[in-house]
This record gives structure tokens, sequence and C-alpha cells, in this order.
């Protein structure tokens, strides 16, 4: 401190004066601070205020879209019309099993019992394509149903007439109606995961139900039973949108409120449950096979004649090339094999368009008409080949042989060809026998069992035809336990088969 300081201090005024201006000073200072966090304050209260702008803006947007797409939407009512066979006439037999009775209740013959019929109803989605009262639904929605029932957003109910292509899982009902509220096709090929999704349907009966989620995977491929009849989806959307029974038949949308998938299957944890994986046809699929449902009734598609693989970077490296399909089983008799496609053929286009993979071959086929003649280009031992195709016709449904197996095991086998193992997603390079029907309420039920399951062992002996399946089970009698091990698209397990 100076010299001169020290005496202005020591002055009478001098003290009072620095007192003063420290008061000064710390009082702007203090209001300084206070403005800081004024200004803070409301600096968070606009970024608060900003923030809910935003997300009221996205809300409205989901709303929008909705509202946009809603009336297009249908709940489905099918009706199958069976017959029963009840213990007493006036009462069934599910009223019995209420009762703790002390013993076990009496079962005539069943034979002996008059049938009566009872309907069945089970619920799906849909959603209109033409405002002339075209619907667009799965197959397994509507296409064992003997009436079909269409409810429409607005109340009204009609009864639709039903195209099927049981191939695809997908199908037309036609309504007798007109200015129906359609829903926009998009085009499924530019859905990218990590999109947005919303899907819309009925379920469990619960009409109009949204749910929003993310498009979670593209390019999957699954094979679904419902216990008497295996299906195979060579490519699905994945979506992470609740999807639970009663959403099939239903649209996945995106934010431009156009259809991007039809709502078909879930995985499930023990069968019960939506765990967050469903999975929706494309909408370019499902336009494929609409429009010729509409305008033939039915849906012609190209066949090859070959089971393909996606290349490994191995066979990339071997066959010296960067895409195409690999050639793991050819038909005997079919349009590849006639025109001198092999095993182990790279197949890099067809009908002057690149092939980049299993998937692509399978599409561009299906999309050529049969009787059609196309260059099939093809890579064999790092050669690039051209071949002359003339294209078949795909059966309309899979033509399963007669299946064969002993009387009392509840199922039927058959051997493995290169049909059956696209169908089933299975590798062509596998010998066994497949599953192609299992009795309900079978032993073979109960295990597990399904059609589409390929069976390469029977009691600890090797399976690879049907004789050595048949040589297997020969000496099996009710009451004992088949042994199997199991093959199916997604794993391979042990099924223990109580023969009954």
């Amino acid at each position: 401190m100076t010299s001169r300081f020290k005496s202005f201090l020591s002055k009478p005024y001098g003290l009072a004066i620095v007192i003063l201006l420290s008061m000064v000073i710390g009082a702007c200072v203090a209001i300084n601070l206070i403005g800081k966090d004024t200004a803070l304050a409301v600096d968070n209260t606009t970024t608060a205020n900003q923030q809910k702008a935003i997300l009221n803006e996205m809300q409205q947007g989901f709303i929008s879209i909705v509202d946009e797409v809603l009336p297009s939407v249908v709940s489905i009512t099918s009706i199958k019309v069976v017959s029963v066979r009840d213990i007493v006439p006036w009462f069934d037999e599910e009223f019995f099993q209420d009762f703790p009775w002390p013993f076990s209740f009496p079962k005539p013959d069943q034979r002996s019992i008059p049938e009566r019929k009872q309907r069945q109803e089970s619920y799906g989605s849909g959603v209109i394509v033409r405002s002339d009262g075209y619907i667009l639904t799965n197959d397994h929605v509507v296409g064992e149903a003997d009436i079909v029932k269409v409810t429409l957003k607005d109340g009204r109910q009609f009864e639709g007439k039903v195209t099927r292509d049981p191939g695809s899982d997908l199908a037309i009902v036609k309504i007798d109606a007109r200015n129906l509220p359609a829903a926009k096709l998009g085009d499924s090929n530019k859905v990218k995961p990590g999109s947005w999704a919303i899907a819309i349907g009925s379920p469990f009966g619960l009409n109009n139900t949204v749910t929003v989620g993310v498009i979670s995977a593209t390019g999957r491929s699954e094979v679904a039973s419902d216990g008497s009849q295996a299906r195979f989806y060579p490519n699905l959307i994945q979506t992470d949108a609740s999807i639970n029974p009663g959403n099939s038949g239903g649209p996945l949308v995106n934010l431009d409120g156009e259809v991007i998938g039809i709502n078909t299957l879930i995985r499930t944890s023990m069968g019960v449950g939506n765990i967050g994986i469903g999975f929706a046809i494309p909408s370019n699929t499902a336009k494929f096979v609409m429009d010729r449902l509409i305008k033939h009734g039915k849906v012609v598609r190209g066949f090859l004649g070959v089971v393909p693989e996606d290349l490994t970077p191995e066979d990339k490296e071997r066959y010296g090339v960067q895409e195409g399909a690999e050639v793991t089983s050819v038909e005997a008799g079919s349009p590849a094999d006639k025109a001198g496609i092999q095993v182990e053929d790279v197949i890099v286009e067809i009908d002057g368009k690149k092939v980049s993979g299993e998937l692509d071959l399978r599409q561009i086929i299906e999309a050529i008409p049969p009787g059609k003649r196309v260059k099939a280009v093809i890579v064999r031992d790092k050669k690039r080949l051209t071949l002359d195709v003339t294209i078949g016709e795909r059966e309309q449904t899979v033509a399963l042989a007669p299946g064969e197996a002993k009387p009392g095991l509840g199922f039927n086998v058959v051997d493995l060809t290169p049909t059956l193992a696209e169908k089933y997603n299975l590798s062509a390079k596998l010998k066994g026998v497949v599953v192609t029907e299992v009795d309900p309420g079978s032993g073979a039920e109960r295990a597990g069992l399904q059609p589409g399951d390929l069976i390469t062992k029977a009691n600890g002996k090797p399976v690879a035809s049907l004789s050595d399946f048949k040589a297997a089970v020969k000496d099996i009698k009710s009451g004992d336990t088949l042994r199997l091990i199991v093959v199916s698209e997604k794993n391979t397990r042990i099924v223990e088969v109580p023969i009954d």
C-alpha cells in the first residue's frame, strides 16, 4: 500500500469514501450477477419452450399421418364352419372340464355322437388399395374362411369375396362399395433401418389401433407355421412397432403416409406376447401380387429350378466375382437343367438384369413371364458364359408328394427336393426327410414338430432318404418315444415324439 493511499485513509472522510465505493461496486456486481442468473433462467425457459414446440410439431405430424391413413384401414372377421361332436348334445366337452370330477369322465365312442355345425371366428386387418372396393390383406387371415366380413372405419359392414395367393401369403378381398378412401403404396426399396414406422390394425379385435416404432432391418427371411402348414417368406421388413394377433393384413406406414408393408408375423417369447420383433411383407411385393390378383385372378411366376445362395467372401475369391448368386442345387428337368446350368455356377445376370444375390435372383425370376426365352450370364471356373434359358411357370403352391410314414407317428414326411428346400429355406446340401404335415393333437404336435422340419436322424440312425426313415421306425410301437434330430431354418434340435 503506498504512503499516499495510507494518508488518504487516515483522513476522517477517506475511510468513509472507500466504504461507500465498496458498497456501490458490490451492489453493481450483485446486480450484474442477478442479471446473468435472470438471463440464464430466461434462456432455459426459451429452450424448454422451443423443445416443447418441436415435440408438439412432431406429435401433430404423427396425428396427421394417422388421420390420413386410418380411414383406409379395415377390420376383417373370418368365419369358418366346422363339424364337431359333443359328449352330450346340449353341452360341449369343455363344459365338463370345468368341474372337479373325482374320476375321469367317461368318453363315449365319438363316432356314435351326431355331428353339429359350429362357427369359428378369427380376426385380422386389411387396407383399402382401390376406391372401388379392393382390400389387401394376408392369405392366412382369409384364405380358409367360408365367410369374410369387412368393417370399415365408418362402421359399415360388407361381405367380401376372396382371391388368394397362398405362395406370398397375400390376398385381395373385394367388397361391393364405391368411393372408398384408398391408401397409397410406397416404394419399399427405399425403406432404411432407423426410419419411423407406424402400424395400424385390429390387434385382439381392438379396431383402429395405432403403434409407432422404427424399421429394425430389411431383407429378413422367415419360416412360419400355423400347425398345419408352413410358409416361407424370403423377404420381410422387420419393425419394433408393436404388432399382435389381429394386426395381420394391416398396413405398416412411413412418415409420408405411404404403405411400405403389410404386417404379417411376429416373434414371441415362449409363444406368448409381443417382444418388439414384427415383420411385414414389403409393399413392392404386395403391389406385384395385388396387380395380378385383380387383373388375372391369380399370380403367375417365373420358375428357373435352382436353389441359390448368397456369396461368402471366400466364394467371391474362389469364383473371381464380386456379386451374384451361387447355384447349390439344380432340379432335374427344370429350365435351369435344360439350359445347362450346373451346381457351383454363379449367376451374375439374367434377362439383362444384374444379380446381386439370392433374393435378387428370386425376385427377377418371379417377375419374368413363363415361356420367355432369356439370356443367363454365369461364371464357371472364373469364366463368363451366356446360356439361353426358357423360363418355366412356378406352381401356385408347392406340390408335395403324398407323405409316407408309419401309422401312429402323427406326421408325414417326404424326401427333400430342391423345391422343398427353397420353400422351407433349407440348404440343398442337407440330406434327410421333410415333415409336410403334423396331425393336430398328436404326440408329434405336442413335441413341437412342425411342417418344414428336416429330419436327419431317427432313433440314432442317420436319415438321408425316405427309405432310411422307414427302416429307422419300422419297429416303433405305441408307447415308445421316437427320438429325432431335426434341422429347421432357425436351429438344429432334438425332438422326442411320444407314439400314441
